[in-house]
Parts: structure tokens; C-alpha cells; sequence
């Protein structure tokens, strides 16, 4: 028997108390936006917006920084200022939130899913290549939970068939590679600052570059097709109107005051967290690089496996929810299976046209595995500090000693 009953099973959990709540915000937040309210300036014209993409863009090593209205938005952005557009192809990563294959479509490409890797949960180079063709016009990494994509290979597949990179930094602030800013690495990154981001305004999103004309054609894009500094009723781009409000720009100014010391407390946490985790058998950690400088930190993924993964992850983590400890499954389906994808394959099909039709996604075997054993410690956590992760670690310790008894024994 377990040397500790389990507290879905009636005994009592490892830890009660309430993790941090998120978002956070105090005084600091309350002045700024009565003082976006006084200053008449709530939309376009403001100072706070620019002076967001200046700060976020150093920030993160890069020259230009376009603020818009949210991620999704911004990442469309970030793959017209690459030059992407109408019958394109989009190599892209199956396991990551919808947005990621949304903003492509939303702009007429087409996302081209390549698998995954098992120890980071990141686009698989080698499969990026495979899935080069010559419609392709963008490879789009997402550095998912935070880490960093392998910027090495997928940025020496980029120059070998002459493709922009694209960012999907949308959960990577302050992550770097190799001591360099992740979202500026090739022709275009994109961040987010939905409510449940690390930073954030409530929704947001930033588009970084390096590129000036890059920085011109999302600028325009985002701003109704106007031209940089041009005149206002005159529109010599396509564009939409993407545009950040001053009052997200004056919440996400606040965040940024706090983003690197709460970074700093998700790190040290993050590493306690695997140090312990590296103790408890049926987990497997995500694989050590030294070239990731800086994780986003803002989910930390393992793998169940042995006697945990036989228990199902759908039991693990209520187990894990009951001992006070709040795990999620993450990304349950790949994204070639969510409906809005396979539906666009459908229509395409029946047109006897596009990439759907010339070659539907087969199944990826990396990201159907990983959607099947992935469970997640998100960032709010992880603000908890390294000491507080000695209760997950001990929890997910409990639950697979706990677990291992027959069902009818425990109790």
C-alpha cells in the first residue's frame, strides 16, 4: 500500500493553499489608466503605444517593434512583413494553439504541418525540411511553453531554400537562444499579451523585426494600409486596422516594469521544479540544451510514461488536481485534426484545388504521442517561487506511488 492515501481516494492533499492568482496589478495599473482616461488620447495619437514598442523591442535585441490589438493579429502581421500571402505554404508545427494555423489561413496560405520533437515539443528540423516545397514562403517555429525553438537548424534550413523565418513567440518574453532574443532571429517574430500570458495587457501582441521594410509592411498592414508617416487618408497598401489601444499599452508598460523580476522567480522555480521532478519515476523531463539561454517560462511540460502513462493522464491529473496541484493536459489534439483545419481540407478537396487536396496531413506519429502523454505546470506556479515547488514535486511523487495499487486496493 502507498505510504500516503491518496486525496481523490479521501486522504488529505499535499497542499492547500492557493497559488498565485494571475493577472496581478496594484496602484501602479490603477494610475495608468486613469491617466490614459484624463489625457483624452485612448486610441491612435497616443505616446504610451510607442513607447511600448520601443521598450519591448530593446527588450528582446531587436529595432522595430509594431504594437497590435492582439497575438492572432500580430502574427498575421508578421507573416505579411515576410512577404507571405494568398496560395502560399506555411511549415508550421501541429502542437500549439489555434492561432498559429488561424493567421496563415486568415491571409489565404496554407499551413504545412511538420512533426515535432519528443524532448522539447518544438518543431522537428528535419521534418521542416522534408516538408519544403516550392510554394513554401515561410517556416513559422513556435517556441512553445517558452522554450525556444532549435534557431540553429530551422534558421540553416531557412537559408539553405532561401525562406523567411517567422516567430510564433507568443508565449516566449524574454526567452533567448544562444544569449540572442528570441521573435527577431529571421524576418519576422510575434508576441502575445492575452489575460493569461506572462505579460500582459488583457489581449495585445507586438511584431519585432530587425528589417526595415519588414517593420514598413507590418506597420501599413496593421494601421489600415497606410504608409509609415504618410498621409492619413491615403492608403497605398492593403491593411487592416490592428491597432493597440493607450490602455493596453499602459498595462502592458506596467508588466514590463515587473516582467524580468518575476521572470526570475519562474527560472529558479522551473529548476527546482525539474531538479525534483527528476526523482519520480514515471516522468520524463524535457531534454537539457545549453544553447537556451533564456526560457519564457511559461509552461513547463513532462511526459508520463511506465506505470503513470498505463494509469491514463486524464486520471493522473485529477489525482495530481486533488493533491492541490493544478495540471492541465495541454494540447489534447493535434492541430491538422481541429475542425477549422480538416474543414479547410474538405472544401479545398471538393474545389480540386490547393495544398489540402494535393497532399491532406497524415498523421504526425511525434505530436500524436506527445498529445497523448503531455501534461503541464503553468506559469502561475511557477510564481509561487522555488520553495513552493517542493508540494508538486511531492505530489506528483504521491500519485505515482499512489497509483501503482490496483484500484480495488485503494481506498
Amino acid at each position: 500500500m502507498p505510504r500516503h492515501r491518496l486525496a481523490i481516494d479521501g486522504g488529505p492533499p499535499v497542499r492547500s493553499e492557493p497559488w498565485p492568482s494571475w493577472p496581478r496589478w496594484g496602484e501602479a495599473e490603477k494610475r495608468a489608466l486613469e491617466g490614459v482616461l484624463r489625457s483624452g488620447r485612448w486610441g491612435a495619437g497616443g505616446k504610451l503605444v510607442p513607447e511600448a514598442e520601443a521598450r519591448f523591442a530593446a527588450l528582446h535585441g531587436a529595432r522595430y517593434g509594431v504594437a497590435c490589438c492582439n497575438g492572432t493579429m500580430a502574427l498575421q502581421a508578421a507573416l505579411v512583413a515576410a512577404g507571405v500571402g494568398s496560395g502560399d505554404e506555411v511549415v508550421t508545427t501541429p502542437y500549439t494553439f489555434a492561432a498559429t494555423a488561424l493567421a496563415p489561413m486568415s491571409i489565404g496560405a496554407v499551413p504545412v504541418f511538420a512533426d515535432v520533437e519528443r524532448g522539447t515539443h518544438n518543431l522537428d528540423p528535419a521534418a521542416v525540411e522534408e516538408a519544403v516545397t516550392e510554394r513554401t514562403a515561410a517556416i513559422l517555429p513556435v517556441h512553445i511553453g517558452g522554450r525556444p525553438a532549435d534557431m540553429d537548424r530551422l534558421g540553416e534550413v531557412a537559408r539553405r531554400y532561401g525562406i523567411p523565418l517567422v516567430e510564433d513567440a507568443a508565449q516566449a518574453w524574454l526567452a533567448s537562444w544562444r544569449g540572442r532574443g528570441v521573435g527577431a532571429f529571421g524576418a519576422a517574430g510575434a508576441f502575445s499579451f492575452q489575460s493569461s500570458k506572462n505579460l500582459t495587457a488583457g489581449e495585445g501582441g507586438m511584431v519585432l523585426t530587425a528589417d526595415e521594410e519588414a517593420y514598413r509592411r507590418a506597420k501599413a498592414y496593421s494601421d489600415c494600409g497606410r504608409e509609415p508617416g504618410g498621409v492619413r487618408h491615403e492608403h497605398p497598401l492593403t491593411g487592416l486596422n490592428l491597432q493597440m489601444a493607450e490602455s493596453q499599452a499602459a498595462l502592458l508598460l506596467c508588466g514590463l516594469d515587473r516582467l524580468p523580476e518575476e521572470q526570475a522567480v519562474r527560472r529558479e522555480a522551473m529548476e527546482a521544479l525539474a531538479a525534483g521532478l527528476a526523482e519520480v519515476d514515471g516522468v520524463l523531463l524535457p531534454d537539457a540544451d545549453d544553447r537556451i539561454t533564456g526560457h519564457g517560462c511559461h509552461i513547463f511540460m513532462i511526459r508520463l510514461r511506465g506505470r503513470l502513462l498505463e494509469a491514463g493522464r486524464a486520471r493522473v491529473i485529477e489525482a495530481l488536481r486533488a493533491e492541490g496541484i493544478p495540471a492541465h493536459p495541454g494540447y489534447t489534439k493535434p492541430l491538422y485534426r481541429q475542425g477549422f483545419v480538416s474543414g479547410a481540407a474538405r472544401r479545398a478537396g471538393s474545389a480540386g484545388g490547393g495544398r489540402f487536396a494535393q497532399r491532406p496531413h497524415d498523421r504526425l506519429p511525434v505530436c500524436e504521442e506527445i498529445c497523448r502523454t503531455t501534461v503541464w505546470i503553468k506559469h502561475e506556479v511557477l510564481l509561487a517561487g522555488a520553495d513552493q515547488m517542493r508540494d508538486v514535486t511531492e505530489s506528483f511523487a504521491k500519485v505515482a506511488e499512489g497509483l501503482r495499487e490496483p484500484a480495488r486496493r485503494r481506498g
